[in-house]
């Protein structure tokens, strides 16, 4: 049995145990949240400039949009200010700033009525994170900028946490997409044609469910849950961003859920910082930190 913890004020340890048993933890006014659904905004705002942002693929051409998305993606993930946000976002969650390390957040743009489903707006299959490569460790905060509606979410298949799909991820290779695929996004305009790890097999989901929240709202999850981009049929560009963390603690005892399907090679723990300092997680302390425990 799956539960949905709302605003449930527990330890940042039971937490994580109680999401690799496939719970889900929702959260509402956390500062840190707040504070980076409105500097999104604010970057929102100046690259649709003049326009209202969830209906201005109305007023433009595919070309344009992406034109103003791509380096505003860019710009959330790899600014210091997002950073800096991430570090509170955590700290107000109550995680171990010192063991705690985040994977640096994408924003996700994803208009209505198949006006882009590929490349910059790319709308991901179902699929599972430890299939592009995150570690079982993970734990996924997914926080929409803008208020949604089911129409314009995420489908979760929380009947599949434990159940295999056949999928394409033994084909998939974290530094092969980060040198040659990720910066080809805003080539593909009609079709994604990068090796994303999809399933391979049609499934039937009787547990599929969605979580709509307000602007800031949290909704967190275990990098094994199934989940795909809704189609969205809400008449507007669903703004979201997505965050991730492992403890390190969780990553030397083997932690997390079973992995039951996942083929990927290649690691993305690479790409982590620490929350108290943005120091990046070395690949070489860390299996220096790994060996020392066996």
């Amino acid at each position: 049995m799956i539960t949905v913890y709302l605003n449930r004020r527990v330890g940042d340890d039971e937490r994580r145990e109680s999401l690799f048993e496939g719970n889900f933890y929702l959260y509402t006014d956390v500062n840190g949240a707040d504070a980076l659904a409105d500097h999104a905004k604010d970057l929102i705002g100046q690259a649709f400039e003049g326009l209202d942002p969830e209906r201005a693929q109305y007023e433009m051409d595919v070309d344009e949009f992406i034109k103003r998305v791509e380096p505003l993606k860019r710009e959330f993930t790899n600014g210091q200010r997002t950073k800096e946000l991430c570090q509170q976002f955590a700290t107000d969650l109550g995680v171990d700033p010192e063991r705690t390390y985040f994977d640096i957040p994408r924003l996700r743009v994803i208009p209505a009525d198949q006006f882009l489903t590929a490349g910059v707006s790319y709308n991901y299959k179902a699929h599972r994170d430890m299939w592009y490569g995150h570690p079982q460790q993970l734990v996924n905060y997914w926080t929409p900028v803008f208020p949604v509606v089911g129409d314009n979410v995420m489908s979760m298949f929380t009947d599949y946490f434990d159940k295999p799909v056949k999928n394409a991820s033994n084909q998939y290779d974290y530094d092969e997409w980060v040198s040659k695929h990720r910066s080809a996004a805003a080539a593909n305009t009609t079709s994604d044609t990068r090796p994303h790890p999809v399933p391979l097999e049609e499934f039937e989901s009787r547990g599929e469910i969605r979580i709509a929240g307000d602007s800031g709202d949290i909704f967190m999850f275990s990098s094994n849950h199934l989940h795909a981009s809704a189609p969205n049929t809400s008449g507007v560009t669903r703004f979201s961003y997505d965050l991730r963390t492992i403890n390190l603690d969780d990553v030397r005892a083997d932690k997390g859920p079973r992995n039951v399907d996942s083929g990927a090679t290649g690691t993305t723990l690479g790409d982590f910082l620490r929350v108290s300092d943005l120091a990046p997680l070395q690949p070489e302390e860390f299996r220096a930190e790994v060996a020392a425990t066996v």
